[in-house]
């Protein structure tokens, strides 16, 4: 069996799978991990049903997420490890009008564009004859000589790795400076953290994810799942409510 479940913010991907081995009372795998502050769309096998995940790791996914360029942490989004480090946004007069302004290293940098802020995202677009290398998060699940990055980064030595990443296309929702509002489709393995980061960088500001949501893998849509079937689990001392909808291989 393969279910579609709705992953809330704030609990990680095996808390979903917990709570969802408790109510069918069977093994449970799912087929892609969403960050803790992430929320949206996971594809879970149960029973037999895992046994067709490794199929579906390399579906295509479409997300909506919140770029904070006022914003730098560890964890290239907004549940920092370690280190945060927010810049203060402030307006000031430039040739006659006012205009905001990122203050960094005693530095005003003034809000990009949209303009600008599109045709940084038009270079990464995927290109049969063009790879683009992005940034790997260093706190991730992807492996380093055998080991999850994360260990390595929670000790201080993980070095930053980049990795082929596809952006097949883009849409810009929203844009109130320090923040920039996105959907994106993109290929298996890519890092929407990376993305955010790598566009703050190339502007000279900071770059985390306040929000980010799976709507998509494959041909299905999170707006599909509905709220019909849904199980509890006791995460933390706090009760979540994880919705989900049975599938067919044919819909996803």
């Amino acid at each position: 069996m393969l279910l579609a479940c709705v992953k809330p913010t704030g609990i990680s991907s095996f808390d979903v799978v917990k709570i969802i081995r408790t109510h069918v009372q069977d093994k449970v795998g799912h087929s892609g991990t969403l960050d803790p502050m992430a929320s949206g769309l996971m594809i879970l096998g149960v029973g037999k049903g895992t046994k067709e995940l490794t199929s579906l790791i390399g579906l295509d996914k479409s997300y909506e997420t919140t770029i904070d360029f006022s914003l730098l942490t560890d964890t290239r989004d907004a549940s920092f490890r370690e280190k945060e480090e927010r810049f203060e946004i402030t307006e000031a007069q430039e040739a006659g009008a006012k205009k905001l302004f990122l203050k960094k290293d005693s530095k005003l940098i003034p809000a990009p564009s949209l303009d600008q802020i599109s045709k940084l995202l038009d270079s990464l677009l995927f290109k049969e004859d063009k790879e683009i290398l992005l940034p790997l998060p260093t706190f991730s699940a992807k492996k380093q000589n055998g080991k999850r990055l994360y260990k390595a980064a929670r000790k201080g030595n993980a070095e930053i790795q980049e990795k082929p990443m596809k952006i097949y296309t883009y849409e810009i929702l929203d844009y109130h400076f320090p923040l920039l509002k996105l959907r994106l489709e993109v290929g298996s393995g890519t890092y929407i953290r990376s993305i955010g980061y790598w566009l703050g960088q190339q502007l000279g500001l900071g770059g985390a994810l306040i929000q980010l949501e799976r709507t998509s893998t494959g041909k299905l849509q999170l707006s599909n799942i509905g709220t019909e079937h849904f199980a509890k689990g006791n995460i933390k001392g706090q009760e979540r409510t994880i919705y989900f909808k049975e599938l067919e291989r044919a819909e996803i």
